[in-house]
């Protein structure tokens, strides 16, 4: 027997988006982290967990200003196949590629398909709802950056390199390589 499927908003398409993003998307990073000296003494955790909430605000900034009906899932779809493509590139993940592949994009790709986007009466009323989980996404990036300034300007500082394990970095540099005629 089949469901019927909950129209998703598309804000709560980006949110959902972002969260997979920056938990799982981001893997390799996370266990680069994890085996830091500098984190041994149990604060891996607890500087982990405030980055991977910080990613998933910087996420879903991105995201709100594509949380349209007709442009999330396509811009979804995108950021997950370059994810899913970039982490088989960095070695981060134990896994068979085709697996890696799947866990990272098949299934979010496939739940994120089955669903009907819910739509506005109003452009007016989307432009609002956009603005509102965007402005709360910025608040929180902002508070986590606050808080964990100190922690994550040593953190950078000391291993920049870390930074090239952040999955859309290589998606970007592809796509800035590209030469129009």
């Amino acid at each position: 027997m089949l469901t019927q499927r909950t129209p998703q908003s598309p804000q709560r398409l980006a949110v959902l988006g972002s969260v997979w993003l920056s938990c799982v998307g981001q893997l390799p990073l996370w266990r680069a982290l994890k085996h830091l000296p500098e984190l041994s003494d149990g604060q891996a955790p607890v500087f982990i967990g405030s980055a991977m909430v910080l990613v998933a605000a910087l996420f879903t900034l991105a995201f709100c200003m594509l949380a349209w009906p007709r442009v999330i899932r396509w811009a979804l779809s995108l950021v997950l196949l370059g994810t899913a493509w970039s982490t088989q590139t960095t070695d981060g993940l134990d896994m068979p590629a085709m697996t890696q592949f799947i866990v990272l994009a098949g299934g979010p790709l496939a739940w994120l398909w089955s669903r009907p986007v819910l739509r506005q009466k109003d452009t007016w009323a989307q432009l609002v709802h956009n603005l509102g989980v965007a402005m709360a996404a910025a608040g929180v990036a902002a508070a986590v950056l606050i808080l964990s300034v100190a922690d994550f300007s040593w953190m950078w500082l000391q291993h920049a390199a870390l930074l090239e394990l952040l999955s859309p970095i290589h998606l970007w540099r592809l796509l800035g390589s590209i030469q129009t005629p």
